[in-house]
């Protein structure tokens, strides 16, 4: 049986008659007395009285109505919760993000998008690049800020920022002073690493071979917080993005001569985008985000 049959069946306890029924709902006499036929027969009991052109609610239609009761209620508030998710203006965005963007990037984009939409709701969630293209992909979350796909992943993407390159030291460091530092400079300080399960991993450690060495390590971290405090702290150098805040425990940072930038975009699935506020936020983004550099 379905929601209009339980509708139906309510109405009738109601009114206890099928004329006035078929008026309140908008349905014939006929399609109404054969959905409840088919109810009875479905539960295998009568479910009214038959006294003439009226009907009288039997105790299993009494039993019965407590629980469509509820159903309907339950079904009702179902379909209220999913309009609210839909809604692009009122509706929940399950956002991923880099770890390395949570500072500056996703306050940014959460504050300039509350400000055309203040009703959209957002549900968080920080990985590294594997997983959140994982994430997307198995619906997890709706979009994600991460840097490009890999190659024939198929997940849309478009570019929003660009993350300068630095050599990090030490402050005390002998080469914190010098500009245009290039990886070079650095290869035989013990580096400060991160796990080679990282996408920033991948990009450094090409980097690296680009300037003709391999670095040696002396710390490895998934956390670029971790990566910050260890450089700071005087244990090693390394290649990290240009934070948008400076704190004041943090490295130096000197941008590599030779002016890589990580990109940062929007990802998301094609088809489908899975809500209206979702589709709203990727239009937004697309047309309002641009490409500047992290500053």
């Amino acid at each position: 049986m379905d929601l209009q049959t339980l509708r139906w069946f309510l109405s009738l306890c109601d009114t206890e008659h099928m004329r006035d029924t078929a008026a309140i709902e908008g349905v014939n006499q006929s399609t109404l007395s054969r959905a409840l036929a088919r109810m009875e027969a479905d539960l295998g009991v009568e479910l009214f009285h038959r006294r003439g052109r009226r009907l009288a609610v039997n105790r299993f239609g009494a039993l019965f109505r407590e629980h469509a009761v509820r159903a309907v209620a339950e079904l009702d508030g179902a379909r209220r919760r999913i309009d609210a998710l839909v809604n692009p203006d009122s509706g929940l965005i399950r956002l991923g993000f880099l770890h390395s963007v949570g500072r500056w990037l996703v306050p940014e984009i959460l504050r300039d998008l509350r400000a055309v939409a203040p009703g959209i709701r957002f549900e968080l969630h920080q990985g590294f690049a594997r997983e959140l293209f994982a994430w997307l992909h198995h619906g997890d979350i709706d979009v994600a800020l991460v840097t490009p796909p890999p190659e024939g992943d198929g997940t849309r993407w478009h570019p929003l920022r660009e993350q300068q390159l630095c050599v990090a030291l030490p402050a005390g460091h002998p080469l914190a002073p010098v500009e245009g530092l290039t990886l070079a400079d650095v290869r035989e300080e013990p580096f400060i690493a991160f796990a080679r399960t990282t996408d920033l991993r991948k990009v450094i450690d090409g980097l690296c071979r680009e300037a003709g060495f391999e670095p040696v390590i002396a710390f490895e971290s998934e956390e670029i917080a971790t990566v910050r405090g260890l450089i700071g702290a005087g244990l090693g150098v390394g290649v990290l993005p240009l934070p948008a805040v400076l704190e004041h425990d943090d490295p130096v940072y000197r941008p590599l001569a030779s002016g890589q930038r990580r990109p940062i975009g929007l990802a998301w699935n094609g088809s489908p985008i899975p809500t209206a506020a979702t589709a709203m936020f990727v239009r937004h983004l697309v047309a309002s985000g641009g490409q500047g550099a992290c500053p």
